[in-house]
Parts: structure tokens; C-alpha cells; sequence
């Protein structure tokens, strides 16, 4: 009897794919999209102020 058990398929995984999908993964786009022209703009300043440090 413990060899005939029935092997039912995962349900409710395409939604658990949604919720991290809207959950998780949007919002840390949204982030990185609205942090990542600053994050470049202090990455170049502080690469023109290393390069330009020793003929100031």
C-alpha cells in the first residue's frame, strides 16, 4: 500500500512565482532604476577627483 501512493501534482507554485515576482523583484527594480543614475554620478566624481587629485 506505501508503494501505490498517488503523486499529485505541486498546485499553487505559478502563484507563488507571481507574488515574488510582484513582491520582490519589482520593487527592487524600481529601486536600482531610481538609485542608479546617483549611484553613477558619485562613481564619476569620485574618478575625475582620483585622477585629477595629483595635478591639483
Amino acid at each position: 500500500m506505501a508503494n501505490r501512493r498517488k503523486i499529485r501534482p505541486r498546485a499553487g507554485l505559478a502563484s507563488l512565482d507571481y507574488v515574488l515576482i510582484l513582491g520582490v523583484v519589482l520593487p527592487m527594480a524600481t529601486f536600482v532604476l531610481w538609485i542608479g543614475p546617483r549611484i553613477m554620478r558619485l562613481a564619476y566624481e569620485m574618478v575625475c577627483a582620483l585622477v585629477s587629485w595629483p595635478f591639483m
